[in-house]
C-alpha cells in the first residue's frame, strides 16, 4: 500500500483559513455608510434627463472650437516665471545662465527688451546682423541710430532714438553708414621762379617738379587756372627786404615776394615763397558705404573733387579733407560740412549679409 503525500491536505487547510481570514475583514471594515454617514448613495429628486442630440452637438462645438486666451491690455501673462539666458561659449567656468532684466543687453550690447518690442528673437544668434525689413540696415545699426559723424557702442545706448526694424520707410542716415576706408598721399612739389610786368600785369613763372618738362605749365597770371591739383593763382604780394651785407657791410635788397595758390572750394591757400621750392602733398580718398549692396565698392576720389553715393544721388560731396582720422565732407548745396570716422574693419559685422545665388 502506497503512502499518500501531505501536500494536498496541507494545501486544503491553507484555502480554508484565507477564507476563513477574508471573511473576518469583510464584516469588520466599515461600510460607505459607516465612512460619509449616508445611508444611500442614490441621487435624490428627479432623475437625471435624457440627453438631446443639440445638446451633444453643442458640447462637442466646445472642443472642436475652444476659446482662446488673450493678452490683456496691460501684457499680464498668463503663466509667469523668471528667464534665463544660457551662454553656450561661457559654460562650464564663466558666467553662462544669466537672468533677463529690462537692462539685459545681447553680447553686442542691443537691449533684449528692444528685440521683444518688436517681436524678433533675440536668441537667434545672428539677429544682431539680420534685417527684417529689408532696408539694407541690420537690426544693431537702426537700434543704435549714429548720427552723422558720430560712431557709438550699443552698450553706450538705451533704444530711445532708435529706428524701427520692421519699417522700411524708418532708417538711419545714409550718410551716417559712409566711411573713409582709407587715404594716399602724394607730393606736390612746386617752385615760384620768376615774375615781371607785361603790359601792367604781372605773370608768373612756376615749376612742377613732379611733372615732366613738356608739361610744365605757361606763364600765368591772377585768375588764372594752373591746370594741375584744381589750383587757381591768387594773389601776389611784392615785397623787398633791406639787409646789411655781413661781408660788404652794404645794404642789399631781398627779394621776399610771394605767390598764393588757393582751392576756393576747400578753402585752401598755399603761400609760395619766391624762388623757394615747397611741397603740397595731395591727397586721395577712398571711401565705402557700409550697405549690403556697396560691400565690393569703393570710391575713390582726390581733395577738392566732387562725388555722390548711389543711396544719396541727388546730393553731392565735395572733399575738404583726409586724415588718418577720418575726412571732411562738404555738401555742395547746404555748405555743410561733415566729419567721416575712419573705417573700423569690424564694422563690416555689422553689415546684413546678402544672400548668394544658388548654383545651379
Amino acid at each position: 500500500m502506497m503512502n499518500k503525500s501531505p501536500e494536498p491536505i496541507i494545501l486544503a487547510v491553507a484555502l480554508l483559513l484565507l477564507a476563513a481570514g477574508s471573511a473576518t475583514l469583510a464584516y469588520m471594515f466599515p461600510t460607505v455608510q459607516d465612512i460619509t454617514g449616508v445611508k444611500s448613495t442614490e441621487p435624490a429628486g428627479d432623475r437625471a434627463k435624457p440627453l438631446k442630440a443639440d445638446d451633444i452637438a453643442s458640447s462637442l462645438a466646445m472642443w472642436h472650437s475652444p476659446v482662446l486666451w488673450q493678452e490683456p491690455a496691460d501684457h499680464h501673462r498668463l503663466f509667469h516665471s523668471d528667464e534665463y539666458l544660457f551662454y553656450p561659449s561661457a559654460y562650464p567656468n564663466g558666467d553662462y545662465i544669466k537672468k533677463i532684466t529690462p537692462d539685459t543687453r545681447s553680447p553686442s550690447g542691443v537691449l533684449l527688451s528692444w528685440y521683444r518690442k518688436y517681436g524678433l528673437d533675440f536668441t537667434d544668434s545672428n539677429i544682431d546682423r539680420e534685417d527684417p525689413d529689408n532696408d539694407g540696415f541690420s537690426n544693431i545699426v537702426e537700434f543704435k541710430n549714429d548720427p552723422v559723424s558720430v560712431r557709438q557702442k550699443a552698450a553706450d545706448c538705451d533704444g530711445s532714438k532708435s529706428t524701427n526694424p520692421l519699417g522700411p520707410q524708418s532708417h538711419p542716415d545714409y550718410l551716417a553708414r559712409l566711411r573713409l576706408q582709407k587715404y594716399d598721399l602724394r607730393p606736390f612739389h612746386i617752385q615760384f621762379k620768376g615774375y615781371e610786368q607785361l603790359n601792367g600785369v604781372y605773370v608768373f613763372q612756376l615749376y612742377l617738379k613732379d611733372v615732366p618738362s613738356y608739361n610744365q605749365p605757361p606763364l600765368k597770371k591772377t585768375g588764372d587756372a594752373l591746370g594741375f591739383e584744381g589750383y587757381i593763382i591768387g594773389p601776389f604780394h611784392q615785397i623787398f627786404k633791406t639787409e646789411i651785407d655781413p661781408g660788404t657791410h652794404l645794404p642789399v635788397n631781398t627779394d621776399e615776394s610771394t605767390l598764393e595758390l588757393d582751392k576756393p572750394e576747400i578753402d585752401l591757400k598755399v603761400i609760395l615763397p619766391f624762388r623757394k621750392e615747397i611741397d603740397s602733398p595731395e591727397s586721395t580718398a577712398n571711401f565705402v558705404m557700409l550697405m549690403p549692396a556697396d560691400v565690393d565698392k569703393v570710391i575713390k576720389i582726390s581733395r577738392g573733387k566732387i562725388f555722390s553715393v548711389s543711396e544719396m544721388p541727388a546730393t553731392s560731396f565735395l572733399v575738404i579733407d583726409a586724415t588718418d582720422n577720418g575726412a571732411t565732407l562738404r555738401d555742395t548745396k547746404t555748405k555743410q560740412d561733415y566729419s567721416i570716422p575712419k573705417l573700423d574693419p569690424a564694422e563690416w559685422d555689422e553689415v546684413p549679409q546678402v544672400a548668394q545665388p544658388k548654383s545651379p
